[in-house]
């Protein structure tokens, strides 16, 4: 496994790193990950973000509320569109040092067959024709 994980958009505008192994997989299937993906749920890798570092260019970044209240951000290739990150906004009271985290629409890693998905979330709102990998974690 290498030491660190890199990954980008298609265009090759913005680039990032993981300085250390992400330390989590998962599929969400919230509405929002829909919107945000074009599809019926997102797989993203995630991380502390103290690990996380942008190598190169600067993607364009926009604001969520999600269901819980927090603020969520979500940011995206302002050249060719790739849907590359989401992380909380940490100016609140709704998350704890420990949710410090960034994640990374898998799809942007160099190499997204090094990691596979440990769970899904908000499973009842994905479409009826929504496929999972058999044995998977899977929490409404």
């Amino acid at each position: 496994m290498p030491k660190t994980v890199t990954g980008g958009c298609r265009c090759g505008a913005v680039r990032y790193e993981f300085t250390s192994l992400p330390t989590f997989m998962h599929i969400c299937c919230c509405r929002d990950c829909q919107y945000f993906t074009g599809t019926d749920k997102v797989f993203v890798v995630g991380g502390p973000r103290e690990s996380f570092e942008l190598q190169k260019g600067s993607p364009r970044t926009y604001e969520v509320v999600a269901d819980s209240g927090a603020t969520i951000v979500r940011a995206f290739c302002d050249t060719c569109g790739c849907s590359l990150l989401i992380y909380p906004k940490i100016d609140g009271v709704f998350y704890k040092p420990e949710d410090d985290v960034v994640e990374v629409c898998a799809g942007t890693l160099d190499d997204p067959s090094a990691f596979s998905p440990d769970f899904a979330v908000f499973v009842s709102r994905a479409p009826s024709w929504t496929a999972f990998p058999k044995g998977l974690m899977l929490h409404e």
